[in-house]
């Protein structure tokens, strides 16, 4: 990727991460996207995801939960791919979150506890509160209450290593799942909403928001806390009969139109308006379901159908009920297709993934092939090359040169004349295997071309190569040559030279070629007979 692209990528997220915090949604997305399309472009998944969570971030905020969650999704796997555990974390909290408000309840817990497992390891408070808090409020719509007070109460502690303001928003989340849980609990057992629960986790909320301004209780981003604290207030006031107090609560509430309708159901409610409260419940249900909040929407069904009761219209009361089984099978057949989609992703990723560990191994073969010598499988004379090149360097850094030992076999011509190639080939692979045999780690025997090898001493002076060259030249001729044929004698020629800091791998193999040449000669006259 050009970092003109990457630059460009980076200046469009910056300037959506400032429309963010001055709440110019529009703007924020439109940056978001086209950072998306340029990362996308120049083949940077990193950028890519961060771009896409800011577009699922804004899509959170102005409701547009289907897109959001396809967006965080997406997210999700491109973080997981670029291996950032703390990207994907985010993705995970804001992929629960929606999950949610859209019923897919069983996603949104899941996704809850990935975060939470790589949130963990990483430190950083903030992510792990915002994990846990997620956590809370999947399993507040799963119904499963209890534990969702516990998951606030952690995501409370961990927030508290922020700031005492930082808490505020899971203790809030503690006084939604109390209303929750106490009009599931009405609805289901026909007694009034019991709001004690809600009333002692209201207690932590007010002592905060007495000392700490409320500026401060949220981020600029995110749904206004005073509107959700008013909400809570006005349902608490609403259960305990104090129509009056939970009246002018609901006048504060502003956060969600929904909400707002879901206060004055009580409060009507609680003042025995009953046309009312059905009103407002049915404005409710009508709002939450153009903004995709099926969790809302469900509550108000639920309402709608207790409210229809008490008047005395049972027949419109079952409808209410059978509209909610009808959204429900509804909501079960979205999520079965989300579900299947991403088990086709899942499969073509991991058929992709196939492929590319395929090539990867044929890629890793051909290197290996174009590095190795294929009759002794000893490196080839491109990798000595490097080999030399590459200790030539270090050597000069170091002050001390590698040595080399040019090896040849002694009339190897008559061997293949006398005894055939074959045996001249299974030679070269013995003598092969024998100096695998007499190296050192770090040294490299290769075959240079025909009967010739080389051996690179690694970080070795002159007198350390020649012990180890002596010592291969007694294995050479100690080993079973007339095994491979008989009549078979094999014996080597070796010349050796030390790197100066002048030296360049030319220089070097040119000195060892000599020295082997002036031994042979040595040899030569001492094996002459004499007259």
């Amino acid at each position: 990727m050009s970092d003109r692209r990457f630059e460009d990528t980076r200046a469009q997220l910056e300037r959506a991460d400032g429309a963010l915090r001055r709440g110019e949604h529009d703007e924020a997305r439109t940056c978001a996207v086209v950072a998306s399309q340029l990362a996308a472009d120049a083949g940077d998944p990193h950028g890519q995801a961060q771009a896409l969570l800011r577009i699922a971030r804004v899509d959170t905020f102005v409701s547009r939960l289907r897109s959001a969650h396809r967006a965080a999704h997406r997210a999700v796997q491109l973080f997981e791919q670029a291996g950032d555990p703390a990207g994907e974390a985010r993705s995970l909290v804001i992929y629960s979150y929606v999950a949610s408000c859209l019923r897919r309840n069983e996603l949104a817990v899941t996704s809850a506890i990935m975060a939470t497992a790589l949130a963990q390891p990483l430190g950083d408070p903030r992510l792990l509160a915002s994990a846990y808090n997620a956590r809370g409020i999947a399993l507040i719509a799963n119904g499963d209450f209890d534990r969702s007070a516990d998951a606030l109460d952690k995501a409370a502690e961990c927030a508290a290593r922020c700031g005492e303001a930082a808490t505020f928003q899971p203790r809030l989340n503690r006084c939604y799942g109390e209303i929750v849980r106490a009009s599931v609990e009405r609805h289901l057992y026909s007694h009034p909403a019991d709001g004690t629960r809600l009333e002692q986790a209201l207690q932590a909320c007010h002592r905060l928001a007495q000392t700490v301004r409320i500026a401060q209780l949220g981020d600029d981003a995110e749904p206004t806390p005073r509107a959700l604290l008013a909400f809570a207030r006005c349902i608490a006031a609403a259960w305990r009969g104090a129509a009056d107090e939970a009246d002018a609560q609901a006048a504060r509430t502003s956060w969600l139109h929904a909400v707002a309708m879901w206060a004055q159901c009580e409060v009507a409610r609680c003042r025995g308006e009953l046309s009312a409260s059905a009103a407002s419940v049915r404005a409710m249900i009508d709002v939450a379901l153009s903004v995709e909040h099926e969790q809302i929407a469900r509550t108000g069904h639920m309402l709608a159908s207790d409210v229809l009761d008490a008047q005395g219209r049972s027949r419109e009361a079952i409808a209410e009920l059978r509209a909610l089984a009808r959204r429900d099978i509804e909501i079960r057949r979205e999520s079965l297709e989300h579900h299947d989609r991403v088990a086709q992703r899942q499969l073509e990723l991991r058929r992709r993934s196939q492929q590319l560990r395929e090539l990867e191994a044929e890629s890793r073969r051909l290197e290996q092939w174009s590095l190795e010598d294929p009759l002794t499988a000893l490196p080839n004379r491109r990798q000595l090359e490097q080999f030399i090149v590459a200790a030539l360097s270090r050597g000069a850094v170091a002050r001390r040169g590698p040595s080399i030992a040019l090896i040849d076999v002694d009339r190897f011509k008559e061997i293949n004349d006398r005894h055939s190639h074959a045996v001249g080939d299974r030679v070269l692979q013995s003598l092969a295997a024998l100096l695998r045999a007499h190296v050192r780690q770090g040294d490299l025997p290769a075959r240079m071309a025909g009967d010739e090898f080389v051996i690179v001493f690694f970080d070795a002076d002159l007198g350390t190569a020649r012990m180890a060259c002596e010592r291969l030249r007694g294995a050479v001729r100690e080993f079973a040559w007339r095994e491979l044929a008989p009549g078979v004698d094999v014996d080597i020629s070796i010349g050796l030279a030390e790197a100066t800091p002048q030296d360049t791998m030319h220089t070097l193999l040119a000195r060892a070629d000599e020295d082997m040449y002036r031994m042979k000669s040595v040899r030569r006259a001492d094996d002459a007979p004499v007259r």
